[in-house]
């Protein structure tokens, strides 16, 4: 790989969720919202923060299927921590794409397979605003993150 594609992939990870937007952040801030509206937009001005995928990563084995819309992940293992990156064609899925990646990203195995994601969007009060489809969608891309985090790190 060259040095400038390792830059890119580096990027990929260096995003604010799961380390400067924490859950409890982001649930305060998603609370302070309202509404549906409010909050949607909220996670719309999340995915802005949000740094792409390099081309080479969006590809069929990065994509993950059950998804109505694109969405690539990518995951390592970095000192004990699941590091997860994600990408998708849809700015509204970028904007759920940071909730996932703040739920999960650079926590240990235990954490990831511990943490119960649909409780989680009760409690922000968003799964009754989410269509049957991106409900799956974000279940597709959650188990995904827990099988990458029951591969042996290294």
């Amino acid at each position: 790989m060259s040095g400038a594609a390792q830059h890119e992939i580096e990027q990929a990870y260096a995003h604010p969720f799961g380390a400067q937007i924490d859950r409890a952040a982001l649930s305060q801030r998603l609370d302070a919202a309202g509404g549906w509206e409010a909050k949607s937009r909220l996670l719309v001005q999340l995915a802005r923060e949000l740094p792409g995928l390099p081309e080479q990563e969006k590809n069929d084995t990065n994509r993950v299927s059950g998804c109505e819309s694109t969405v690539w992940l990518i995951t390592r293992w970095q000192d004990g921590r699941l590091q997860v990156a994600a990408d998708s064609d849809s700015r509204v899925i970028k904007g759920l794409l940071t909730l996932l990646l703040t739920a999960y990203h650079n926590r240990s195995a235990d954490e990831i397979q511990r943490f119960d994601i649909e409780a989680w969007l009760a409690s922000l009060g968003l799964v009754r605003f989410l269509s049957a489809s991106r409900g799956n969608g974000i279940r597709a891309i959650a188990t995904r993150i827990i099988e990458a985090s029951r591969q042996p790190a290294g």
